[in-house]
């Protein structure tokens, strides 16, 4: 454990992004994930749904549905307006885009496999209370849409870690989170599960992959 601390810590050296950082992000993100199934977490739901609260409900259903436009739709622009700047590094550019599409595959692939493996009910099946606003795919746990969210989100904070960059990119993914707790189609865990993938399998990617090809 010391040994691979050191060696992200020496990968980490000279990026804007700290291993101080990464390190509190993913503790709060581990605590969190630990704590929640002892939480009343169908309550919860139940309790903050409002079916006549149409405007809330349509927003959540923007941001749950955006995440593949924005996870996918962002990195592709960025890709072809580099290619058509003459001083823009163009191998740069498409490398980073396929770092991005590969974190979103793998994580998505290690969500859906976890999903088949787990067979957990989506709320709305569970609990009469909580009503489905939104489309479910197969079971519950992790959220696809929150994996794919943070793969995407975190993979361009790494690439483009400016401060306005990380606020915007992390406030998107959060509210497509929450946006599938409030359909009643995912609980506070899966959301939780699905940031972890997603971050991991991004943060893994860059610093043991593909960083000595991106610099």
């Amino acid at each position: 454990m010391f040994l691979i601390k050191i060696n992200l810590e020496s990968m980490l050296e000279n990026h804007p992004v700290k291993p101080k950082s990464i390190g509190i992000y993913f503790s709060v993100l581990l605590i969190a994930t630990a704590i929640m199934p002892t939480l009343p977490q169908l309550d919860f739901i139940a309790a903050w749904q409002d079916p006549e609260n149409t405007l809330l409900i349509k927003a959540f259903q923007f941001f749950s549905d955006s995440v593949s436009f924005f996870s996918l739709g962002i990195p592709v622009g960025i890709t072809v307006i580099s290619t058509f700047k003459k001083e823009s590094n163009k191998n740069r550019s498409w490398l980073s885009l396929l770092y991005i599409l590969l974190s979103i595959a793998i994580a998505g692939l290690i969500s859906a496999v976890l999903k088949r493996i787990l067979l957990v009910p989506r709320p709305y099946e569970i609990d009469a209370r909580i009503i489905q606003f939104s489309v479910g795919g197969s079971y519950s746990l992790p959220s696809g849409h929150t994996t794919e969210a943070f793969a995407s989100a975190v993979a361009l904070m790494l690439l483009f870690p400016k401060w306005y960059v990380i606020v915007s990119l992390f406030c998107w993914a959060s509210l497509v989170a929450l946006s599938r707790i409030y359909l009643g189609v995912h609980y506070p865990f899966d959301i939780l599960v699905g940031m972890l993938i997603g971050s991991s399998i991004s943060v893994s990617f860059y610093f043991f992959v593909f960083r000595k090809y991106l610099d």
